[in-house]
């Protein structure tokens, strides 16, 4: 898919549960005047860990990034980039980012299969829906 058609799957974060498996709603809370998300609530489940963060969206051309707006009560803070690079053949290269300072103390490996859970989602999971949505 092009780079704007995978901004646009981005964009559409009220879609975020029916492919993120981490996702149990998120809803916009401001906009800007071109319609893309500038304020979003995110409730995410994962690993018994259910939680509700308020994110600040930033658009940039082939880019997505958020940081959390507030303390949520499982992070202190979370920055996420999408970096979004067309190949030159009607395919674009997705570049993940994710920072989370949590407050809970988690084993080790919980850490890493949230991690991991994350990263599958972000890339795959996008992979999966874009294809859905532009063949």
């Amino acid at each position: 898919a092009s780079v704007p058609e995978v901004m646009e799957v981005l964009a559409d974060v009220e879609s975020l549960p029916t492919w993120s498996t981490a996702h149990t709603s998120a809803e916009i809370l401001d906009k800007d005047e071109e319609g893309w998300p500038l304020k979003v609530r995110e409730v995410i489940s994962q690993f018994g860990v259910k939680d509700t963060m308020v994110l600040d969206y930033e658009w940039y051309e082939g880019e997505l990034s958020w940081t959390l707006a507030e303390e949520s009560s499982a992070q202190k803070a979370q920055e996420c980039r999408y970096q979004l690079t067309d190949n030159g053949d009607g395919t674009t290269h997705v570049e993940f980012d994710l920072t989370v300072e949590l407050k809970l103390k988690l084993p080790g490996l919980v850490v890493k299969q949230g991690q991991k859970l994350a990263a599958d989602t972000a890339t795959k999971g996008l992979k999966k829906e874009t294809e859905r949505r532009y063949g």
